[in-house]
């Protein structure tokens, strides 16, 4: 396999993560993600577990020499296969794997099996992975494969386990990592703050360092003995075995059932077989209501002299930002916590019904203690001692809904606008400074926190998060849209619920001549909106004349809100069909 591949741009906000304690920042040229390779334990610090990342250096745009490097597995996703990385950064994606493809799978243990090149070589089936199709660094390469069974069984499905174990298992790689370095008795107290099963409910009390997007997975590790048992046996992999060890882990399903898998990736064994490369979307396992239920502490009719609280920043990293983070090197105890999204996972049908509630204790009035200084570089790592100016990451893939969400649904309406009026609507694109794009999905700008507003509202400045816990803010969708050769722009605010409209939109006609004019009215749009707290009615003057603020509707069967947004070019003096 020797084939040209086509760069495209990546579809999801990145931040300019680097490992440049890494042999990744020493690869020369454009180097692509192939494999990957073994997982190990780290011996300074054992709280960051290591994997092999394997790529191919390319010429011309076509795969040549093999390469690797050592990244901590909590990165490990970001390391997607198939995209370039260029002196330690992530530049492009590729056409590598193929679009999303949707797999109708048994999670039973019926429905799959496990496998590797070399299992499948000695067994007489080294046709179903031929190297040739697909060539690796060992051509009985150990690297355990997932196979489900599809169709009627004549075809097949196979998924790298420690894909499977990075993407399919917890969003936040905390939980991985946690799995792969602690004692089972660690791992529980880690991840709740009472293991013990309520009798009625499926009540999670989850500890302070889980996040409320794991609490299915958490909440089945709880109660479901099947989930308990595939979960521990990760854990013994890497607790059985000497530090020094390479280790090809099997990763196995953790619910069973019916459901679905999204993968991109190639066909190969003559259309038989599925190679799956990147999983990007999975099935959740039926079952009643979970109950996530935190602590809030109340100190409104304590004492003072209580406890002293340390201030604990979390936050999320911005698209671009540069973060180094250390492969060898834990942060300080007492360090700001940031968020690092991979790319999205999405979850496919139905969602599980999560309720949240509080445990309100009583507290005395305790004193706040110093915040943490501000971070040089980043770990993964267990925190440990002071004075490093090493922050802590996060690295938790966000979710992407079937419907892939509101701002998408607008998007793919002004798409299908396009599609039947292809004489007159030339052009639909999204807008991320400083360039427009039409390659979805579609990015929103995000909005920054205000500083130094204090309105009678209280919870007025709080409407820029999308989650404060976390420190996500919302964003702004721009799009531009070109009618018999003029331009429109149309501006929607992202919701909380990703998949209701929750704000009007605005549809206007260009009153601008240059993109650094066009770049200045957005800039300012973004800072207005946030103190109207997403009501364009409330900055109506802002916008030229002319301008239509509408409300939504889900009234479409086919396109969610077409002929809502026909009807906003209509009103300003626009008929589309």
């Amino acid at each position: 396999m020797a084939e040209r591949i086509q760069r495209v741009d990546l579809s999801y906000y990145r931040t300019n993560l680097r490992h440049t304690d890494s042999q990744v920042k020493m690869l020369r040229g454009d180097q692509l993600v192939w494999w990957y390779g073994p997982i190990r334990q780290n011996t300074r610090p054992r709280s960051i577990p290591l994997a092999k990342v394997h790529f191919r250096q390319l010429f011309n745009d076509v795969p040549g020499p093999r390469t690797s490097a050592i990244v901590p597995l909590s990165s490990l996703p970001h390391y997607r296969k198939g995209t370039i990385w260029r002196d330690g950064k992530c530049i492009s994606d590729t056409d590598l794997a193929s679009p999303p493809q949707t797999f109708d799978v048994d999670f039973d243990e019926r429905g799959w099996s496990l496998t590797s090149r070399a299992d499948l070589i000695r067994q007489g089936n080294a046709h179903i992975f031929h190297h040739h199709e697909y060539p690796l660094q060992y051509q009985h390469d150990r690297t355990r494969l997932l196979e489900f069974k599809l169709d009627d069984g004549t075809k097949n499905l196979l998924i790298p386990c420690t894909e499977y174990f990075v993407r399919a298992y917890a969003r936040n790689m905390e939980v991985c990592r946690a799995l792969a370095t602690l004692r089972w008795s660690d791992v529980m107290s880690v991840f709740f703050d009472d293991p013990r099963r309520d009798e009625y409910r499926w009540l999670v009390k989850p500890s302070p360092k889980m996040r409320y997007y794991d609490a299915v997975f958490l909440a089945h590790l709880l109660y479901d003995d099947y989930a308990a048992r595939r979960i521990r046996h990760i854990n013994a992999q890497f607790t059985s075995q000497d530090p020094s060890a390479q280790i090809f882990m099997e990763a196995t399903p953790w619910f069973r059932g019916k459901g679905q898998l999204q993968c991109r990736g190639r066909w190969i064994n003559g259309g038989n077989t599925f190679l799956c490369l990147n999983l990007v979307g999975s099935s959740q396992p039926d079952g009643g209501e979970i109950e996530w239920q935190t602590k809030k502490f109340d100190n409104s009719e304590g004492k003072d002299g209580g406890r002293q609280v340390l201030p604990r920043p979390v936050r999320t990293a911005e698209a671009d930002e540069f973060l180094n983070e250390h492969s060898y090197a834990v942060p300080d105890s007492h360090s700001e916590i940031t968020i690092v999204k991979p790319p999205p996972f999405k979850i496919i049908g139905s969602k599980r019904p999560i309720k949240k509630t509080k445990e309100v204790i009583k507290t005395d009035r305790g004193r706040l203690g110093p915040h943490p200084s501000e971070a040089n570089s980043h770990s993964s790592g267990e925190g440990s001692g002071a004075g490093k100016n090493i922050g802590k990451l996060e690295h938790a893939a966000e979710a992407e809904l079937e419907t892939q969400g509101f701002l998408y649904d607008i998007w793919n309406a002004f798409r299908s606008i396009m599609a039947d009026n292809p004489n007159r609507v030339t052009k639909v694109n999204w807008y991320t400074p400083p360039n427009f794009r039409d390659q979805p999905p579609p990015r929103a700008i995000l909005l920054r926190p205000t500083i130094d507003w204090d309105p009678e509202d209280k919870s007025a400045p709080g409407w820029v998060y999308l989650d404060k816990k976390t420190g996500e803010c919302r964003g702004l969708m721009v799009l531009r849209i070109e009618v018999d050769g003029e331009n429109y722009f149309c501006f929607e605010v992202q919701p909380v619920k990703p998949d209701k409209a929750e704000y009007s939109g605005v549809l206007m006609k260009s009153h601008v001549g240059t993109l650094e004019e066009f770049d200045d009215f957005v800039q300012q749009l973004c800072s207005r909106v946030r103190y109207v707290v997403g009501r364009f009615k409330n900055m109506e003057s802002f916008f030229p004349p002319g301008a239509k603020i509408f409300k939504h509707h889900q009234k479409d069967a086919k396109v969610l809100y077409r002929s809502r947004l026909i009807n906003a070019f209509k009103e300003i003096g626009v008929t589309l069909k």
